[in-house]
């Protein structure tokens, strides 16, 4: 939609000033409002931020790691033999067909 006329329009926009002068008091108005707005967070909210500062972040990565590890030391895997894991996974009759178990 490109055409060699010039729209006046253009010209008029071009030469458009806005001139706008704020109120002194604009600024601590503003301010007056958003606290006034402003409301007590939610219980889960102040959970959050108090779960969510590094250092706490820190030990609760470290706390999931060592549970992991424990978790994985505790609670060895099922030793299967390879001729039985091939079987498992060939065999439509065993329980575990598909499952990976």
């Amino acid at each position: 939609m490109t055409t060699d006329d010039p729209d006046p329009l253009d010209d008029l926009l071009s030469q458009w000033q806005v001139q706008v002068e704020t109120p002194p008091d604009f600024r601590r108005e503003v301010w007056r409002k958003v606290a006034a707005e402003t409301r007590e967070p939610s219980w889960i909210e102040r959970v959050a931020w108090w779960l969510l500062r590094p250092k706490r972040e820190a030990l609760i990565l470290a706390a999931v790691i060592i549970l992991a590890i424990a978790w994985g030391l505790t609670h060895p895997p099922e030793e299967i033999s390879p001729h039985d894991a091939y079987v498992m996974s060939i065999s439509p009759f065993d329980p575990n067909h598909l499952r990976g178990r």
